[in-house]
C-alpha cells in the first residue's frame, strides 16, 4: 500500500499537531517513537540522537523490536559503517529497498539483520545544517518506494527534527527561566538576610529573625547551635509549624550536641567544614548506631533532609546553622549548600559583631579621645602641609624667576665678551698665532655659555608662558621641522621614513619645539653614520597617541635612559657631539604641561628611541607646573 494516502496523511497531520504541542525532547522523542512511526505505516522503527559529544549517536528508543534486536544500538561511533550512521553524516536518505544489496553493501550490518526480511528507510533528521539524528523505519515486506513516497518520507523527517530542535529550544529557556527565578529568590533571600542581620546588634534579636526568615524559604525548620561549655546549645529555633519548636528543643535537651564528639554538628563546628545529609534514612541512624528512642524521636520530628554549616568569620567558628525540611520532595544539594554557606558567613559576622558590641563599649570613650587627638594631629599636619606647599610653590617661583633673570642677564655680557674678542681678532690679524688661538677658545665658550644661558631661558619659558590648546596637524608640522634641518645635515645623506601623523590637541609653538628638539638629536647623533636613517612613525592606543623618533646613530645605554632628560645631563660626552644638556629636560616640561608624557629607548652603538604621548581626551590650556 502506498505509504502517501489521504487517510495516512491525515493521520500523519494529526499527530503533528499533538507534537507541535510537546515541549521537551524526551516527550518528542518518545512521541516519535510511539506513535509517529505508526502513523507513517511502518512496521517498526527506531531513533537514535547525536550525543553531547558529538561524537556519537546515542539511542532514543524502538517501536516494534524485541529489546535484545537493539541492544547495540546504544551508543554507536560516528565512524561505525552502518547505513543509518552514513545517512546522519552525509545528511542525505537511504532507500534500503533490498537487505540483500544492503547486506553487500554494509558487511557490519550482517550480524545485527540476521532474522530481518524487507526494507529500510535511513532518514537524518536534520534542520538547516545541522543534524539531530536518525529515524529508521522498517517494513516487514520488500517495497520499492516511489518519487512521491521518498519527499514524503523526507518532510515527514524534516517536521520531526523541527520538533525537536523547537522543544530543546522551549525546553532550555523554560530551564533558563526557572534557574533566573531561582537566582533571584536567592539574592532577594541574601539580601533580606543581610538586611536582617545588619539591623542590629543585639544577638538574640538578630538570630532569631534570621531562623524565622529562612523558614520556609530555604527549609521547614531551621537552628542556630552556639557553644556552651562542652556542647552546642540551641539558641534560636524556627519551625514552620510554631507547635513542633518545643520538639526540636526537647529533642536537643535530652541528646545534648557534645562539641568532641564524633560525626554531626560537633564535627562540623571542630572541623569547620559543612555536612549535607541528603536523605536522613532509618538505615543511615542504625549505621550510626542510634537506638530505638532516638528513632522515635527523629520521627516525630519528621527530618527528610538535614545541612549542617559552620558559622565561620576571619578563621573563628562562632557556631553551627542547622537546617532540615520533612517534606521528602525538598532534598538539599550542592546548591542549596552554596546559598546557606553564604548566609552562614554573614550571620558568623553577625555574631561576632555582637560579642565584639559589649567589649567595645567599653573602649568608645577612649576611641572617642583618641579620635579627637588624632584629628587635632592631622587638622596640624593639614596645616603643615599647606604651609610647606605654599613656601615650596614661593620657592619654585623664585628659582624659576632666578633662572629666568640670570640666564637673560648673563647673556649680555657673554655677548659683549664674544664681540670684543671678535674686534681684537680684527685687530690682531695674523701677527700672534699665539694671542689667536687663545681669542679662539674665548669665542668657543663664549658661544657654548650663550647656548646654556638661551635653553635655560627656553626651559623657563616653557615653564611659565600661557599655552594656547589647539587641534595641531603633527604631518605638516614634521615637515617643517624636517625641512629647517637642512644646514645641520649638510651634503651627507639622511634616509627619513615619515609616516601617517595624526592631529593632537596642543600648543603649536611648544609642540614644535619639542619635535625640533628631537628630530635635530636625531639628525646630531647619526652624523658619523654613512648611511643615517631617521624614523618617524606614530600610534595610537585607547587613551594616547604616542609618536616616536627613531634613529641608527649612536645610541645609549638604556640603564642611564632615566638621567636624559634632566637639565646638564648628557650620556655622550660633549667634545664628541656639542650640546647643552637642556633640550630634554625641556621637552619633558612641555609633555608635561600637555597633561602627557616621554620616554625613550636606546642601545649602545645601536641607535635610539624617543617617545612622546599625547592624551586623547582633549585638554584646555594648564597653568604651569
Amino acid at each position: 500500500m502506498p505509504l502517501s494516502t489521504e487517510e495516512k496523511i491525515q493521520d500523519w497531520l494529526r499527530f503533528v499537531q499533538r507534537l507541535g504541542q510537546t515541549d521537551r525532547p524526551q516527550d518528542v522523542a518518545h512521541a516519535v517513537i510511539h506513535e509517529g512511526i505508526r502513523a507513517i505505516g511502518a512496521d517498526g522503527g527506531f531513533m537514535s540522537l547525536l550525543s553531547p559529544s558529538r561524537t556519537e549517536l546515542t539511542f532514543a528508543g524502538s517501536y516494534a523490536y524485541a529489546p535484545e534486536a537493539v541492544a547495540f544500538l546504544k551508543s554507536v561511533p560516528l565512524t561505525a559503517q552502518f547505513p543509518f550512521v552514513i545517512a546522519f553524516t552525509r545528511r542525505e536518505a537511504l532507500f534500503l529497498e533490498s537487505l540483500e544489496q544492503a547486506r553487500q553493501d554494509y558487511p557490519d550490518l550482517v550480524p545485527h539483520i540476521q532474522n530481518f526480511h524487507g526494507s529500510v528507510v535511513d532518514l537524518p533528521l536534520v534542520v538547516g545544517d545541522e543534524a539531530l539524528g536518525v529515524l529508521v523505519l522498517s517494513f516487514a515486506q520488500a517495497r520499492s518506494f516511489t518519487a512521491y513516497e521518498r519527499v514524503f518520507l523526507r518532510v515527514l523527517a524534516a517536521q520531526c527534527a523541527q520538533a525537536l530542535q523547537r522543544s530543546g529550544a522551549l525546553h532550555q529557556e523554560r530551564r533558563a527561566r526557572e534557574q533566573a527565578e531561582a537566582l533571584q529568590e536567592q539574592f532577594a533571600f541574601l539580601a533580606a538576610a543581610t538586611q536582617t542581620l545588619t539591623t542590629s546588634l543585639d544577638l538574640q534579636a538578630t538570630l532569631d529573625a534570621l531562623t524565622r526568615l529562612a523558614v520556609p524559604r530555604l527549609a521547614d525548620w531551621c537552628a542556630v547551635f552556639l557553644p556552651r561549655g562542652t556542647q552546642l546549645v540551641p539558641v534560636a529555633v524556627a519551625h514552620e509549624d510554631p507547635a513542633r519548636v518545643p520538639l526540636v528543643r526537647q529533642f536537643t535537651d535530652h541528646y545534648p550536641v557534645v562539641i568532641e564528639a564524633s560525626g554531626g554538628l560537633g564535627e562540623v563546628y571542630r572541623s569547620g567544614t559543612p555536612q549535607l545529609v541528603p536523605a536522613v534514612t532509618e538505615e543511615l541512624l542504625r549505621a550510626a548506631g542510634a537506638d530505638e528512642a532516638y528513632l522515635r524521636s527523629v520521627r516525630a520530628l519528621q527530618i527528610h533532609s538535614m545541612l549542617h554549616v559552620p558559622l565561620t568569620a576571619h578563621g573563628r567558628t562562632a557556631g553551627v546553622l542547622s537546617l532540615a525540611t520533612s517534606d521528602a520532595t525538598r532534598t538539599f544539594s550542592e546548591a542549596d549548600l552554596a546559598v546557606v554557606q553564604d548566609v552562614a558567613r554573614r550571620a558568623a559576622l553577625a555574631v561576632e559583631n555582637a560579642h565584639l558590641y559589649a567589649t567595645l563599649q567599653d573602649e568608645l570613650t577612649e576611641r572617642r579621645r583618641a579620635q579627637q587627638a588624632v584629628t587635632d594631629l592631622n587638622a596640624q599636619l593639614e596645616r603643615r602641609v599647606e604651609e610647606r606647599t605654599q613656601a615650596l610653590a614661593v620657592a619654585n617661583a623664585n628659582l624659576e624667576a632666578f633662572t629666568y633673570t640670570a640666564s637673560h642677564d648673563l647673556r649680555t655680557p657673554v655677548r659683549h665678551v664674544r664681540s670684543f674678542a671678535d674686534l681684537l681678532q680684527r685687530r690682531l690679524g695674523d701677527a700672534d698665532p699665539r694671542a689667536l688661538q687663545l681669542l679662539q677658545q674665548i669665542q668657543e665658550a663664549a658661544s657654548r655659555m650663550d647656548e646654556l644661558t638661551q635653553g635655560l631661558l627656553d626651559l623657563a619659558r616653557v615653564t611659565s608662558m600661557d599655552l594656547d590648546f589647539r587641534p595641531v596637524d603633527l604631518g605638516p608640522l614634521m615637515q617643517k621641522v624636517i625641512e629647517g634641518q637642512a644646514p645641520d645635515i649638510g651634503p651627507r645623506q639622511v634616509q627619513w621614513m615619515v609616516g601617517a601623523l595624526p592631529v593632537v590637541q596642543g600648543d603649536e609653538r611648544l609642540i614644535r619645539q619639542v619635535f625640533e628638539n628631537l628630530v635635530g638629536n636625531a639628525v646630531k647623533y647619526t652624523r658619523d653614520r654613512a648611511e643615517a636613517r631617521i624614523e618617524v612613525q606614530a600610534e595610537q592606543t585607547s587613551t594616547e597617541v604616542v609618536v616616536k623618533v627613531a634613529d641608527n646613530g649612536v645610541g645609549f645605554d638604556p640603564r642611564w635612559a632615566g638621567k636624559l632628560f634632566g637639565v646638564f645631563q648628557r650620556l655622550n660626552p660633549a667634545d664628541g657631539f656639542e650640546g647643552t644638556g637642556v633640550g630634554l629636560a625641556t621637552v619633558q616640561r612641555i609633555m608635561h604641561r600637555h597633561g602627557g608624557r616621554v620616554w625613550a629607548d636606546g642601545v649602545p652603538g645601536g641607535g635610539a628611541t624617543f617617545c612622546v604621548a599625547f592624551p586623547r581626551t582633549p585638554v584646555t590650556a594648564d597653568p604651569a607646573p
